[in-house]
């Protein structure tokens, strides 16, 4: 009973030191150093506000300005602050302007202002009730985003909101003083949680790593073709690895070089990816072709080749993301340039017409590139065995036919790879239907499962694993795969051994050195 009664003391206490709120508390000040007159009311640096505009949480006392000297507006930061992202910075050497919309953003009567101050009573708080805020971009998209002040401080956009001032803020930008204004995200409708992609990634990771290095330890596979793809994992690798770190951190908080690093590594990770997955329609396109221009062996050509498109694909990467870096950081850039702006708002581009420029143009190109290099091949086979296809004997039909399989495989991973890239930039470009676009970007994280799928799920590549290390001078196979893999297989033994079926046979010796692996449909994928 003693300690039933200590807590209604208590309880009784806390009630009578918490008031009723009289006003939100994105549009509340507190006020500190106040002082409280016999009737209630409170002096706040020279305004006197009511009692019933007062409240308290039980530890700070706050007043609502709104409802005691309307017109109000909040802006995001405090007076002589910048806004950097979700935060405000003071500068030390520069005068910040006065914060002011263009005229073309106020209603007539509220034009001969020189800063919101004149009219309105700021409140510098840059608060939503729930969730977070995103900015509007009258010049990028004037149909949606176009807006307009008003003089008792409501702002309507384009788009049909009404936004009352615990809606939005307006504040400075740290690069070039411009007005941005923040609307909090709940005015807006609500978008399904993102923790998917990520967990999407992180599940595509391993497959990844483990595609790339069953292709690095098997020798059999370590030919143009599988050089090539080794590349375009390990990008892939690479972006999903630090694009996963930038969703799931707090990047508020992060430090903006390391912000932009995160983002530099993964624009340049992915341009890398594109450009390999254009390599590899490249090269299947020349080999059908007939081009024979590269002089030498075929370890030689092949090689020469593998330089030629480390060359391409690398350069082109490090190309992109250099005039990226060029453009975000060269001083005297003028305002009307598009600029990356890494870690303004996130750990990525500032603007979609950024994300055009710098990311998704390129994207594009590659993809449309490699459907006419599809295409052209397709085009070649169908001719190649319309016309010689009884001419080819020996090793050089075998080498016809692995080429051909390997095109069967770059053919699913386009199709896949082409779909899902394709579908990136459609939903870059139509934000609606959301539903959808949120389907097909989780498809998009889970590209490391599809590549595993078409490239290591496959009967030949375990007979491969299994000799590489199961076995020892000794037929691991049954009749029906040695005749399969005579063809596939190389003078290269196991080095270990392990039980075996009794009715195992002596391995046979390889009939010729011919290293391309042959990768036949009817083995999976």
């Amino acid at each position: 009973m003693r300690f039933l009664g200590l807590v209604i003391v208590v309880l009784g206490v806390s009630w009578t030191r918490v008031e009723c709120q009289a006003c939100s508390r994105a549009l509340s000040v507190p006020l500190t150093n106040a002082s409280r007159m016999e009737n209630g009311s409170v002096i706040f640096d020279g305004r006197i506000f009511p009692q019933e505009t007062v409240w308290s949480d039980g530890e700070v006392t706050f007043g609502c300005p709104c409802e005691a000297f309307p017109p109000c507006i909040r802006t995001c930061c405090s007076p002589g602050e910048w806004m950097n992202g979700s935060t405000c910075i003071r500068p030390t050497n520069e005068t910040v302007n006065p914060v002011r919309p263009l005229d073309k953003y106020l209603v007539p009567e509220i034009r001969s202002m020189n800063e919101l101050s004149d009219v309105f009573y700021t409140i510098p708080n840059i608060i939503c009730p729930s969730e977070d805020k995103y900015a509007l971009d009258p010049e990028e998209f004037p149909d949606q985003d176009m807006y307009t002040l008003h003089a008792d401080g409501v702002m309507t956009t384009a788009d049909s909101q009404v936004l009352s001032p615990d809606k939005y803020c307006i504040g400075l930008t740290m690069e070039d003083q411009s007005i941005l204004v923040a609307v909090c995200h709940n005015s807006a409708p609500i978008k399904p949680p993102k923790v998917g992609w990520p967990i999407g990634m992180i599940v595509s990771i391993p497959f990844l790593v483990v595609t790339g290095a069953i292709y690095a330890i098997l020798p059999e596979l370590r030919n143009i073709y599988g050089k090539t793809l080794m590349c375009y994992v390990a990008c892939l690798t690479i972006a999903y690895a630090f694009l996963t770190v930038v969703q799931l951190a707090p990047t508020d908080d992060m430090e903006l070089w390391l912000c932009q690093t995160l983002a530099f590594v993964i624009h340049f990770s992915f341009l890398a990816s594109f450009f390999w997955l254009n390599v590899m329609c490249v090269d299947i396109w020349w080999t059908f072709a007939g081009y024979r221009s590269i002089q030498g062996s075929v370890r030689q050509r092949e090689r020469k080749k593998f330089i030629l498109y480390s060359i391409y694909a690398w350069g082109c990467a490090c190309l992109l993301t250099g005039i990226c870096i060029i453009m975000e950081y060269a001083p005297g850039i003028p305002s009307n340039v598009v600029r990356p702006e890494f870690g303004v708002e996130k750990c990525w581009f500032k603007t979609e017409m950024a994300k055009a420029y710098y990311f998704y143009i390129p994207m594009g190109l590659t993809v449309l590139c490699n459907i006419i290099l599809f295409i052209l091949t397709a085009a070649k086979i169908i001719q190649h065995k319309k016309n010689t296809a009884h001419q080819l004997k020996g090793t050089e039909s075998r080498r016809h036919d692995d080429n051909k399989q390997w095109f069967n495989l770059y053919l699913k991973l386009f199709i896949v790879m082409g779909i899902n890239w394709s579908m990136e930039i459609i939903s870059w470009a139509y934000k609606s239907p959301e539903y959808l676009w949120y389907i097909t970007d989780l498809a998009n994280t889970l590209q490391g499962v599809i590549i595993f799928i078409i490239f290591v799920w496959k009967e030949k590549i375990k007979r491969l694993l299994i000799k590489r290390f199961g076995c020892k001078g000794e037929n691991f196979l049954s009749r029906d795969s040695t005749r399969s893999a005579y063809h596939s297989s190389t003078s290269r033994t196991c080095t270990t051994s392990v039980p075996l079926n009794e009715k195992t046979n002596s391995c046979p010796e390889p009939a010729a050195k011919y290293k391309s692996t042959n990768f036949d449909d009817s083995d999976g994928a």
